[in-house]
């Protein structure tokens, strides 16, 4: 299995707050039924884990 750089980007997501998290990853959600083709499906997908996984991370989700 290969390792992937920190895509889609490397960047401290810790200073945003929980709404601000919450409303990017809804907008996210929001884009992703006009998207047109599956890879680009995908890419948004991983940057919506992305922020995701810093909700997690400071266990802003309950």
């Amino acid at each position: 299995m290969s390792q992937q750089a920190n895509w889609p980007f490397d960047v401290d997501l810790s200073g945003l707050d929980t709404g601000s998290i919450t409303n990017i990853i809804q907008d996210i959600e929001n884009h992703l039924p006009l998207l047109t083709t599956e890879s680009d499906m995908q890419e948004l997908l991983r940057v919506k884990q992305r922020f995701e996984d810093e909700l997690m991370e400071s266990h802003r989700l309950h």
